[in-house]
């Protein structure tokens, strides 16, 4: 029973230290709104250019829009997640964060979740610029579970990949390139569930990369904080 007590008093507290880092990481963002800004800027950007480049016939329109979408919401990720892990260096605030005890694993689940809020806000931007630009409809909400799913992969891989290259003051192009192989099933299924929703809307041809993309997301949200976890116990 004391046993019980006491787990259940250790998760209680690890809840409540999440809450507490992503609120600290998200009062930060919204008091300069200096990532936010340059990432929705950015998207904006690259959607615009598309627009007006864009020289596909309406058989290709689809399926084309379907990879620009993700292709610039991955690279709009790799923005979000390194401002926001380099703040925390800059400031030595992950060093304090650590030194009161705070467990590692939570602090990257934090990370993950402060990225995974912002960019959902950016989600929306760039859904709605090509609705706007390209006319681009949904033939069932479906599309809003394959968002929120893989922005969590990509979210954690992001966050991953920033803690390991801020830290070891690596390049942000070899982060862009890192990134690549580790996001290519996310971004394979989610241009396929994608298309499809946009031309039939049958849920039943997209059940399968629906089961691979969650299946992701539990395997790095897991072995992402393991990782961490193990990384700043050898960094000590």
């Amino acid at each position: 029973m004391i046993i019980m007590n006491n787990n259940s008093e250790n998760i209680t507290k690890d809840i409540k230290t999440l809450y507490s880092l992503t609120k600290k990481d998200l009062k930060l963002e919204l008091r300069s709104l200096s990532t936010i800004l340059i990432t929705i800027v950015f998207a904006a950007l690259i959607v615009v250019l598309f627009n007006i480049a864009f020289p596909f016939g309406v058989a290709q329109k689809n399926e084309i829009i379907s990879i620009i979408i993700w292709v610039v919401f991955l690279f709009s990720s790799l923005i979000v997640s390194s401002g926001m892990i380099e703040l925390d260096t800059k400031d030595n605030s992950l060093e304090l964060i650590l030194m009161y005890g705070i467990k590692s694993e939570i602090y990257f689940l934090s990370k993950v979740l402060s990225v995974f809020t912002i960019l959902s806000v950016v989600q929306l931007t760039i859904f709605s610029l090509f609705y706007v630009l390209f006319q681009l409809s949904f033939q069932n909400p479906v599309i809003i579970l394959v968002a929120i799913l893989t922005n969590i992969g990509i979210s954690s891989i992001t966050v991953i990949l920033g803690i390991l290259s801020v830290r070891n003051n690596l390049n942000q192009n070899i982060l862009s390139i890192l990134v690549i192989p580790f996001t290519l099933p996310y971004l394979l299924g989610a241009v396929e569930v994608t298309n499809q929703l946009t031309e039939s809307g049958n849920i039943n041809y997209i059940l399968n990369s629906l089961y691979a993309i969650v299946s992701f997301d539990l395997i790095f949200l897991i072995s992402g904080a393991i990782l961490i976890g193990v990384y700043f116990k050898l960094e000590k």
